[in-house]
């Protein structure tokens, strides 16, 4: 049977425990246990006012460490504090209830480290007791040693040896308490630490919700090309068809000069459709985004932008296809409402990452006055945004400036790097 975790090493049967790892991860759990009990207390006796950060502290040492037992990697409890709410994390923590777990769970860990300082120091005698009447035996024959109230041993020459006989037992015995007073304190913590139920289903409620918008973002999408197809690339097709219709009877009627300007304007209708298609395609999902990447994809969007549009690139790096495409539309839509509604001059994109976790800045000179809840467009990033693991955020008071800032976590991203920098040089492409 397969152990994977240190409650079913200790139902194996006494040669197979014995022999496995549980033994050396309950001792390793123990002395951890012990070392920040001892280590915490005075810290945290002389800083009490700050207890709930220590108590973060702790049990992000705990969610690494109970790992070692074969616990599961246990989830944070906590919320995900935006950029922009920085200065209230402090606020934001103590209203959670997860901290003030944590707050017990700290409580629980320095007194489990006190025992476990007082067991550790309890088999240091047991086991070194028997060595120690070895080699009184050796040293001093005949001695009598007194080993606990009226109980003696007399210990010499020829049966020095004796006592060792007992250091297995008590390795077996230290083995199997080492290995208990680590499940117990694991599950206890690995319990208080551990998101609740009620807290996993506010994000699965977050979730289905971000996965409705997407859906309802897709929906959006598909009605946006279908307007277009039918208002632009049809109407072109249209006005194609009727040019052609004109060429044909140019030419019956042998009228060369109103032939040739016939074919000519059949030639421009032909090119507006065809500059129509590539704008609805562009819509749909640039392919100098696959090609290339963000960075370059919203150069390409700057150049055909009425609105001045900078791009500065402090590493950001290749990721998933759905994630940049995320970005990419986050600036298309930036773009189109500071062009639409802010009166703004100018739009500023930063792309960079930081803490694991990439962002997507746009920032307009605009009036502001953006609110997220009374169009689509923001709301259906947000949607993308939440169903990639991340999270986007609109600033825009009145008087502006307008930031709308997406940030989307690096897991599952490659390792390129635009123009080879990560993280260092910056760059301004002013374009439009």
């Amino acid at each position: 049977m397969r152990t994977e975790t240190i409650w079913q090493g200790l139902m194996l049967p006494p040669g197979r425990f014995l022999i496995s790892r549980w033994p050396w991860a309950g001792l390793l759990g123990v002395v951890i246990t012990a070392v920040l009990g001892v280590v915490l207390v005075l810290p945290v006796v002389a800083t009490i006012v700050i207890l709930p950060l220590w108590g973060i502290l702790f049990a992000m040492i705990e969610r690494k460490r109970l790992r070692l037992i074969g616990h599961p990697a246990r989830a944070s409890g906590h919320v995900r504090v935006p950029r922009e709410e920085k200065h209230n994390w402090l606020w934001i923590r103590l209203t959670e209830p997860t901290t003030w777990r944590e707050v017990v769970a700290l409580s629980i860990g320095i007194i489990m480290g006190l025992l476990a300082f007082a067991l550790l120091l309890a088999q240091v005698i047991a086991v070194g007791l028997p060595f120690a009447l070895a080699v009184t035996g050796l040293t001093r024959p005949g001695a009598e040693v007194n080993l606990f109230s009226d109980v003696t041993f007399a210990v010499g020459v020829d049966n020095w040896w004796h006592p060792l006989l007992c250091v297995p037992l008590i390795l077996v015995v230290t083995a199997y308490v080492n290995a208990s007073f680590t499940a117990l304190h694991g599950g206890v913590i690995s319990r208080l630490i551990a998101p609740r139920v009620a807290e996993i289903d506010r994000r699965v409620a977050q979730l289905t919700r971000s996965r409705a918008a997407i859906v309802s973002a897709h929906e959006d999408e598909r009605r946006r090309i279908e307007r277009d197809l039918h208002d632009g690339v049809q109407q072109e097709l249209v006005g194609i068809a009727a040019r052609l219709a004109m060429l044909e009877l140019e030419l019956r009627s042998g009228d060369a000069d109103a032939s040739r300007a016939a074919l000519i304007a059949a030639q421009d209708q032909t090119e507006r459709a065809l500059v129509s298609l590539r704008s609805t395609v562009r819509g749909i999902h640039p392919t100098v985004l696959a090609d290339h990447g963000l960075t370059e994809a919203l150069r390409e969007l700057a150049g055909r932008s009425t609105l001045v549009l900078r791009i500065r690139d402090d590493g950001f790096p290749r990721m998933r296809p759905d994630a940049e495409a995320a970005g990419y539309f986050l600036v298309a839509e930036a773009l189109t409402n500071a062009t639409k509604h802010s009166a703004a001059s100018r739009l500023t994109v930063e792309l960079g990452s930081q803490n694991d976790r990439a962002y997507i800045r746009a920032t307009d000179d605009g009036h502001g006055g953006a609110d997220p809840e009374q169009g689509t467009g923001l709301r259906g990033l947000a949607g993308r945004a939440e169903a990639l693991g991340g999270a986007l955020t609109v600033s825009s008071p009145l008087g502006g400036p307008t930031v709308v800032l997406m940030e989307l976590p690096l897991i599952g991203s490659g390792e390129i790097t635009y123009g080879g920098k990560r993280g260092g040089a910056d760059e301004d492409s002013p374009r439009g």
